[in-house]
């Protein structure tokens, strides 16, 4: 997404849902670890860490495009 595009609003509402994504999946995880012998849950530790790698390079960027805007 060309995050640059978005408005200083829309930057921060974006980096609040970012941020509480990665803590949902971050929860997620936790959970997920304590009981691997629970099909699902052990699908659900094996997934999430892509996850939350993706949100937090997201994060990134949209904090950067944010930077970049009020560097103009």
């Amino acid at each position: 997404m060309a995050y640059r595009k978005l408005d200083d609003k829309d930057l921060h509402a974006a980096i609040a849902h970012t941020e509480a994504a990665i803590q949902r999946a971050l929860g997620l995880l936790k959970v997920a670890s304590g009981h691997p012998t629970i099909k699902g849950l052990r699908d659900v530790a094996e997934s999430t860490p892509p996850l939350i790698e993706k949100l937090e390079q997201d994060l990134k960027k949209i904090e950067k495009a944010r930077e970049g805007k009020s560097d103009a």
